[in-house]
């Protein structure tokens, strides 16, 4: 099997790599990938890389099948409408800390926008929402609603040069690029002065492995999708890297019920499942807890362009 050398975020040397996990959700056995983790910089990566061919495959193709498999089919990954709907209460979380940034009639990009449940609010209190999206499922479904979507930040830029953006969304996005200074060094050169990315990922301190240690999450975390698995500390040194003023923030998407579920059953999907019996003040309180001790599973980052 393979080794890294070095640590891809850092080039910290060999000595500080050191196996999470052999195990990747979506991989055979024994099929030579692997988690990994720094111990210099903090950050978790998968190696080796998918190649050119593999990942494109896998995107345009294989990821909405793959979501499903992973997600269960409550998540509507390969039903449009049903996407949409299954992610409201997710849309109204974010907005919570997306809403202070907003003024009116403004530009706004969402990378990987998938059926567009964040852009249609968006549009209709008179944002110009515009897309991107590799997954021809999702993207023919954006355009039928009248909104831009163009496969990539290149083509973006190819047919809209002159195109600038006062704010820049992605959720659960940066995890699977694999040069991310490069990712965020093009959406800077797409933001307008004082300008915003606003960006979602998942946390690596997230409590069922790192508080609860439960065995099939830790099978099921590891991802095949996933280049990078980032701490807080890991993606503050990624960030200072770009020299522009920014802020983490934590916050917990999934619930005591949750929880309880990958404690009884191993498996996931236990969202709200007895909210009704702990009470939703129980499942507040639960949420702040884990974020106050810092063992939430999202990290949220805000990048300010500056002028």
């Amino acid at each position: 099997m393979a080794l890294p050398t070095k640590c891809p975020l850092c080039n910290a040397g060999s000595s500080k790599q050191h196996v999470v996990t052999p195990h990747v959700y979506g991989r055979p056995k024994a099929s030579g990938f692997a988690f990994y983790h720094c111990q210099s910089c903090n950050v978790y990566y998968q190696f080796p890389k998918l190649n050119y061919d593999e990942e494109k495959k896998f995107y345009t193709e294989e990821f909405e099948k793959f979501m499903e498999t992973r997600a269960g089919k409550t998540g509507g990954w390969q039903k449009t409408q049903e996407h949409v709907k299954a992610n409201e209460s997710t849309r109204q979380r974010r907005m919570k800390y997306i809403a202070p940034f907003l003024r009116k009639e403004m530009n706004i990009l969402e990378i990987g926008c998938s059926s567009g449940f964040m852009m249609y609010p968006l549009g209709e209190n008179g944002h110009k929402c515009v897309g991107i999206e590799p997954s021809g499922v999702f993207s023919d479904f954006v355009k039928k609603n009248n909104i831009p979507v163009y496969n990539s930040i290149e083509q973006l830029k190819e047919t809209s040069p002159d195109l600038k953006f006062d704010i820049i969304l992605h959720f659960f996005v940066l995890e699977h690029i694999q040069n991310p200074i490069l990712f965020f060094e093009k959406q800077l050169n797409l933001l307008k002065p004082n300008g915003k990315i606003i960006f979602e990922i998942p946390n690596v301190a997230d409590p069922l492995y790192t508080i609860y240690d439960i065995p099939e999450f830790e099978r099921f975390y590891w991802s095949r999708a996933h280049a990078w698995y980032f701490s807080q500390e890991s993606l503050e040194y990624l960030l200072n890297k770009l020299n522009h003023p920014f802020e983490i923030k934590l916050d917990q998407r999934y619930d005591l019920s949750n929880h309880m579920i990958w404690a009884r059953d191993g498996v996931p999907g236990g969202l709200g499942r007895f909210t009704g019996l702990l009470t939703k003040e129980l499942e507040n309180d639960y949420r702040k807890a884990l974020i106050y001790i810092g063992k939430c599973d999202t990290l949220v980052g805000i990048i300010s362009k500056g002028t």
